[in-house]
């Protein structure tokens, strides 16, 4: 299943890319962030750069789980024969 998630991941990532290349000379919206207008940035730049958020925010997650996981197969008992 993780080499499925890997071809997805590495499929989006290419469409995502054209994605950018195409649309990088637009027009840049402002960012307003609490009332505060930051650097207008090139879309592209946003959307890629929620795109690596995302994938960062899962792959901690995923990191979490399996030290939890880990931690819980270490602490229990060996079975009895």
């Amino acid at each position: 299943m993780s080499k499925f998630k890997a071809v997805v991941l590495l499929v989006f990532g290419a469409i995502l890319a054209v994605f950018i290349v195409q649309n990088w000379y637009y027009p840049d919206p402002p960012i307003h962030i609490l009332g505060f207008q930051f650097l207008p940035l090139p879309m592209p730049v946003i959307i890629l750069g929620f795109f690596l958020l995302g994938f960062v925010a899962g792959w901690v997650v995923n990191a979490f789980r399996v030290k939890v996981h880990k931690h819980e197969t270490t602490l229990e008992p060996p079975p009895e024969s």
